[in-house]
C-alpha cells in the first residue's frame, strides 16, 4: 500500500518515525542523545507540539506528539532535524545528509489505539535486544510511564491519569506481536491508525481522502 501525503490533524496524537539516511546510525554517544532531546524540547515548545512518548534508537527515533497548529509538525520536526544534522556534521567533521528525506507521520485514534502505539514505541529497545525491560532504557519515556518518574521531555498529559502505573507497566511488559504489526503497517502508509469512524471523521475535518481506494478497471455491467 502506497504512502499518502503527510497528514497533520490538529490536537490529535501522531506517531512520528524518523530514520537515518540508508538506515545508518544517527547517535554515536550519550552527548548526542542529550543534545537531541534538548533540541526536541526547544523546538516542540517553539512550534507547539506536545510530546507524549519517545524513544531514541541508534539509527532512528520514535515520537508520539500532538500538534497544536497546522504547521507544528513540519516546522517543529524540520527544525529539530536541521539543527541536529548541523550538530553531528560539525562534531564529527562530516558532510551530507543524516536523515531520510522525510519523517513518517501517522495520526492515532487515541480512544482505541494510543496504548498500542505507546507500547510499540517504548518496547523498541527490547525488540532490538538493547535491554531486557523497557523501563531500563534511558533514552525513552518508558520509565516515566511505568514508574511515575518525572521526565522533563514529556508534556503534561492526562491520558494516563485514570490508570494506575502497574496497569500500564503490565501492559508494556506483555508485548503483542499482532498489535505491533498493525502499528508498523500504519507507519509505512501514513494513513490514520484507528476505526473507520475515526478515519471518516478526519476526512471530514481535513477535507481529503485518507482511505486507500481500490485500483482497477471499472466493472462492466452490460451483458
Amino acid at each position: 500500500m502506497s504512502r499518502i501525503a503527510r497528514v497533520c490533524a490538529i490536537n490529535y496524537p501522531h506517531h512520528i518515525t524518523q530514520r537515518g539516511n540508508n538506515q545508518e546510525q544517527v547517535f554515536f554517544d550519550i552527548e548526542d542523545k542529550d543534545f537531541y532531546l534538548k533540541t526536541l524540547k526547544k523546538y516542540c515548545a517553539r512550534y507547539e507540539l506536545e510530546i507524549w512518548a519517545y524513544c531514541l534508537m541508534p539509527n532512528h527515533v520514535h515520537i508520539l506528539t500532538v500538534p497544536k497548529k497546522e504547521t507544528s509538525l513540519a516546522r517543529g520536526l524540520g527544525g529539530i532535524n536541521l539543527v541536529y544534522t548541523q550538530y553531528v556534521n560539525r562534531k564529527y567533521n562530516r558532510t551530507g545528509r543524516l536523515w531520510q528525506n522525510r519523517f513518517y507521520s501517522t495520526p492515532i485514534d487515541k480512544d482505541a489505539y494510543l496504548w498500542n502505539v505507546t507500547r510499540y514505541i517504548e518496547r523498541n529497545p527490547v525488540r532490538a535486544r538493547l535491554v531486557n525491560l523497557p523501563d531500563k532504557y534511558r533514552w525513552s519515556s518508558a520509565k516515566s510511564h511505568a514508574t511515575g518518574v518525572v521526565d522533563s521531555v514529556l508534556s503534561p498529559s492526562d491520558w494516563l491519569k485514570d490508570i494506575d502505573l502497574k496497569t500500564y507497566r503490565d501492559f508494556l511488559l506483555a508485548g503483542n506481536d499482532e498489535a505491533d504489526s498493525q502499528v508498523r503497517l500504519s507507519t509505512s502508509t501514513g494513513r490514520p491508525f484507528g476505526s473507520d469512524m475515526f478515519i471518516k471523521h478526519l476526512e471530514k475535518i481535513l477535507g481529503r481522502d485518507l482511505i486507500a481506494k481500490k485500483v482497477g478497471r471499472p466493472r462492466n455491467n452490460e451483458k
